[in-house]
């Protein structure tokens, strides 16, 4: 096996990843909550970037982000998602952190 696979393995064994695929066929099923979805999702990113960018319209994003994700939380299962979803990105973040160190020390010696 090579280590593409194995980190590939580890992040599908992972809990939380299970029941993100537990949770992704009730929101698949549901075209408004699957658009509602998706629109928090852009506004996420849409954040992320101003904030980088220093955009004049980042309060805004903020209230606008903060409404829909409210709405679409009022559904138990759409606030674990997201909350889910939030926890995968920082260990996918910190697995990234590891290997680029690792990267770095091997190449720098």
């Amino acid at each position: 096996m090579n280590n593409l696979d194995e980190i590939k393995e580890y992040f599908n064994s992972l809990e939380e990843v299970k029941r993100i695929k537990e949770l992704e066929p009730l929101i698949d099923k549901n075209e408004n909550v699957r658009k509602s979805l998706d629109e928090v999702l852009d506004l996420q990113h849409k954040l992320v970037y101003a904030k980088v960018h220093k955009d004049l319209n980042y309060e805004s994003l903020v209230k606008i982000y903060n409404q829909k994700k409210e709405e679409l939380i009022s559904l138990p299962f759409l606030e674990e998602y997201l909350e889910l979803l939030s926890i995968v990105e920082e260990i996918l973040k910190n697995y990234s952190y590891e290997i680029s160190l690792k990267i770095n020390k091997d190449i720098n010696g």
